[in-house]
């Protein structure tokens, strides 16, 4: 039975929440972090920090022997970052757990990644550790999940919502604390091995749309400014700034991709994703 579970990227905006709910749901729940200190400052004391970096498997071989589940949610926003610490990252995690106790891995992946779509660099990348985890021989759940609402935020500076090029589609919005939710059950149930799941929200809105909520719901003086993706890609190649750069390339597909899931890859045995925009809006996040 798996009690111990590590969580390699806890301290991110995604990572935390499964953090939180596996130690609600009983858990030993520990956080891999490069900065203990840091990460105890932000989030509490209600953790066990580990100190520990993906880009160093000699560190991930004597961690890993103490866990018996591993949660990994690894984040990038560069292309140098998505190589280092993503990819390379996940097959260090991956060549660290033989000779552990480790029974079970969870992976958090995109909507969108398939081995039609590894053309696209970040969509490549997700697809090659998405194959390492599949071919490990360990227990595996990988969700593969759509936009949070946790990142509508990250839009928003100045008094400004950014909406980057059209971004015309609809997408399922997704609460991190649904999320959260499916991959702590997930190490509960057995049937949940060796699946990936398409994880969605229950509502579908644009990114202007979404805005519009944010808006009416938290500072009706924000307003929402509209960039062209040709003028963001100019100014990032003028400034050489290469974290601009990958995100230009992440909006162009998000601008020109529509959401893509199959419906019989949903994990219903996991509790599907119930909290709607508004909802998450009046529970008091940013």
């Amino acid at each position: 039975m798996i009690k111990k579970i590590l969580v390699i990227g806890g301290t991110g905006m995604l990572g935390f929440p499964v953090a939180k709910q596996l130690k609600a749901d009983g858990y030993k729940s520990d956080i891999l972090t490069t900065n203990p200190d840091k990460a105890a400052e932000k989030f509490g004391d209600g953790f066990d920090y580990v100190s520990g970096d993906v880009k160093r498997e000699s560190e991930l071989n004597k961690t890993l022997k103490d866990y018996e589940g591993v949660h990994i949610s690894l984040n990038s926003n560069s292309y140098k970052d998505l190589h280092e610490i993503e990819v390379k990252g996940c097959h260090n995690i991956i060549n660290a757990l033989e000779g552990s106790e480790v029974k079970k891995i969870t992976l958090i992946s995109g909507l969108g990644v398939s081995e039609a779509n590894t053309h696209i660099p970040f969509i490549k990348a997700k697809m090659e550790m998405e194959n390492a985890i599949r071919n490990c021989g360990i227990a595996y759940t990988i969700f593969n999940c759509t936009h949070f609402m946790e990142s509508i935020p990250l839009y928003i500076r100045n008094g400004k919502a950014m909406v980057m090029g059209k971004q015309l589609h609809k997408i399922h919005w997704l609460a991190a604390e649904d999320y959260a939710r499916m991959v702590s059950k997930s190490f509960e149930l057995k049937e949940s091995d060796f699946k990936n799941y398409s994880v969605i929200g229950p509502g579908e809105l644009t990114m202007e749309e979404v805005f519009n909520q944010y808006i009416e719901k938290k500072d009706p003086k924000i307003k929402i400014t509209k960039v062209s993706l040709g003028m963001l890609r100019f100014i990032a190649r003028i400034t050489f700034n290469s974290k601009l750069n990958y995100l230009v390339d992440l909006m162009q597909y998000f601008d020109t991709t529509p959401e893509k899931y199959n419906s019989q890859n949903f994990p219903e045995s996991l509790g599907l994703a119930k909290t709607s925009l508004n909802e998450w809006l009046s529970k008091g996040n940013p």
